[in-house]
């Protein structure tokens, strides 16, 4: 139990009859269309951004990149003095070990089947491969469900308590400031979960077949991240969906469930914690970018959003 504990650890580390109107209507959707280009050309760039209205004290809104960079954990000035000021920190979800155990849960099979009976032997061979080199075992590999050993093959091999998001937690623990969460590990792992089992299968062999451009692709997301370039890591991020029609949909899907989705739930429980104030919320860099990312959404809510770097 305890080789199993340490692997689920380990995967852990391992997260898309206008004619009729009349001309009024028309007019309206026009200005909400150059609108919502404007949002999107606005939220190109930046990763620090304060969040003001309704009276309460100014907040902040970071964006994170999920690695254990130590380019990426030295915080920029800006945002370690908007943390320092802040009252609370918000974050997508921490690691404590509840959530961890959880997590764990949810990423191994109970209904007697195994991954190599779910994807197949060619797949699973494959897939044993890659997962002996990272110190996973074919027998532990076989427990998994197919979105969790896709997951594992996408994330980097790293220490997730170095990751930055815990990073932040840590200090604002240490600095006595509350810490929320915007999800719980059931929201995210229904994310995956709720793909169809097919649509798990195939992400786990896009994820197979990606495997060994997976370094080079974090480190330039990485790269772009550093410049605060949010259009070059959606960019990037979306490298080789326009392959076939089947990975083209399946790009799709995994922006509106991984992405789009959570962005509303998101901007929606991030309220709360503007509307008291002074609060440092920290998500996913991609998350802040374009027309229907968090920022967009809170301006339509009625915050102003403005650039700080």
């Amino acid at each position: 139990m305890g080789h199993l504990a340490e692997s689920m650890t380990r995967a852990t580390r391992a997260a898309v009859a206008v004619l009729r109107l009349p001309a009024a209507a028309l007019l309206a959707l026009a200005l909400a269309l150059v609108a919502a280009q404007a949002g999107a050309q606005r939220f190109e760039q930046g990763l620090l951004w304060r969040v003001e209205g309704g009276g309460a004290a100014v907040s902040h809104v970071f964006g994170t990149i999920h690695v254990d960079e130590p380019r990426v954990t030295a915080l920029p000035p800006l945002a370690a003095r908007a943390l320092d000021s802040s009252r609370s920190l918000t974050v997508e979800l921490s690691l404590d070990p509840a959530n961890v155990l959880a997590l764990a849960n949810r990423m191994v099979l109970q209904d007697g089947r195994d991954l190599a009976g779910i994807v197949g032997p060619e797949l699973f061979g494959k897939t044993t491969v890659i997962t002996a080199r990272l110190g996973l075992p074919e027998q532990v590999l076989r427990l998994f469900k197919p979105w969790a050993a896709a997951l594992m093959l996408m994330m980097p091999q790293q220490n997730p308590e170095n990751v930055l998001d815990y990073v932040l937690v840590r200090t604002a623990t240490e600095r006595g400031k509350p810490v929320h969460e915007l999800e719980s590990v059931s929201e995210q792992v229904d994310v995956f979960e709720g793909m169809a089992e097919a649509d798990q299968v195939a992400l786990l062999k896009h994820a197979v077949a990606d495997f060994e451009r997976m370094p080079r692709t974090i480190d330039r997301l990485v790269k772009a991240y550093l410049a605060r370039d949010l259009a070059a890591m959606s960019s990037i991020s979306q490298e080789g969906s326009n392959d076939s029609a089947e990975t083209r949909r399946l790009n799709e899907l995994f922006v509106q469930r991984v992405l789009d989705t959570r962005n509303v739930r998101m901007a929606d429980r991030m309220q709360t914690r503007l509307k008291e104030g002074g609060a440092f919320v920290a998500v996913g860099a991609l998350h802040l970018y374009g027309g229907r990312g968090v920022l967009a959404l809170l301006e339509r809510r009625g915050w102003r959003v403005t650039r700080v770097y």
